[in-house]
């Protein structure tokens, strides 16, 4: 029998620990994909969960000896992390043998008020992590890039059966989501890659877990990782050559406009009030009114705008894209349209752009 000993501090480790599991199964038919595994080596803490698409690994100093182990139910530790403070203390006791060099074991934590005990599993159990090549390397703030991706999220396709447009792309100073419906792109020339490639949303969307530090973003040709000295997230990523979106955006327009984003957002607001997954009713659109026409009744806004060739719009994606740019704040963007047929362009005259497209009116074919 064999007991090691290492001691972290408790906020660190609970910080740690929750960002990991961040990644972990909530269930899962493979249950050790609910876990983490946590490895100490003399001077650091690693822990260490996944889905089998995305991995995190978090890290933190410690002190002591090295040794692993998996917590069943890794989850209900994390609860009592909540309640640890100051030094703590990790006590881990097996019985190695030939046969078996990495059996289960006991876990003691304590801060030297609190303390729990808990069965461990063998940490070769866990999946292996692979040790994926990358090719070009970026830094990048990670909240600045986050705030762009939620404000262009909305585009993402739900279509599995083309993943590629299930995630953000990544072309040149742009990044941009897009459905079939609506392209949303946010520019930063900051940032700007040397070929295109995609990132899950599901990735993405940890990036707050980096808190707003800097980090590198490294891409290959099946995972990327976003990593700083602590912390590294990786993930999966979709082959694809990417949309060449100044194909898909239009160049010229018949007129354009300046409007208050917050004063169209509660005209269309008005209308989509009364759109039900029923009627599913889209609004129609001659510059100078908004209106709509439900089985129940019609209603109708004035916005004042200089007149235009009757066309339809979906109000959610109108609202979508006007989020957009609240997100950002802006006062006004300009809007873009063309033939009845043609996309509607909102944009800041800046780093981002909205495009929807038009529903075809009945009345109006």
């Amino acid at each position: 029998m064999s007991t090691h000993f290492s001691r972290v501090d408790a906020g660190q480790f609970r910080d740690a620990l929750n960002n990991a599991l961040r990644t972990a199964m909530k269930r899962s038919q493979i249950s050790i994909l609910e876990e983490a595994v946590i490895c100490f080596e003399e001077n650091r803490c690693t822990i260490t969960c996944t889905n089998l698409n995305q991995w995190c690994q978090a890290e933190i100093p410690a002190h002591g000896e090295t040794f692993s182990f998996i917590v069943p139910k890794t989850r209900s530790l994390l609860t009592a992390c909540q309640h640890f403070s100051g030094e703590l203390d990790f006590s881990f006791t097996s019985e190695p043998t030939k046969e078996e060099p990495d059996p289960e074991g006991v876990v003691f934590v304590s801060d030297g008020k609190r303390s729990l005990q808990r069965r461990t599993t063998p940490a070769s159990e866990f999946p292996v992590m692979p040790k994926p090549a990358y090719e070009t390397q970026y830094p990048i703030h990670a909240e600045k890039l986050l705030e762009r991706f939620k404000r262009v999220k909305y585009a993402l396709s739900g279509n599995t059966n083309r993943p590629a447009r299930c995630c953000v792309e990544f072309q040149d100073n742009r990044v941009f989501a897009v459905d079939g419906y609506r392209l949303a792109v946010s520019a930063d020339p900051e940032l700007t890659v040397k070929t295109p490639f995609f990132i899950p949303p599901e990735a993405m969307a940890e990036l707050q877990m980096f808190k707003g530090r800097d980090c590198i973003l490294s891409v290959g040709k099946e995972w990327a990782a976003f990593e700083n000295e602590s912390l590294r997230l990786f993930t999966r990523i979709p082959a694809n050559d990417g949309l060449d979106i100044d194909q898909a955006i239009p160049k010229s327009f018949e007129t354009e406009y300046s409007v208050s984003v917050d004063a169209l957002w509660d005209e269309v607001k008005y209308l989509n009030g009364f759109i039900t997954a029923k009627n599913r009713a889209p609004i129609r659109f001659d510059g100078q009114t908004l209106a709509l026409e439900t089985p129940e009744g019609s209603y109708s806004s004035s916005i004042g705008l200089p007149p235009i060739s009757v066309r339809g719009f979906n109000a959610q994606y109108l609202l979508d894209g006007l989020a957009q740019f609240k997100a950002k704040k802006a006062d006004t963007v300009t809007m873009k349209v063309s033939h009845p047929h043609a996309p509607l362009l909102l944009t800041d005259g800046g780093d981002d752009l909205a495009m929807v497209l038009p529903v075809r009116l009945k009345d109006a074919a």
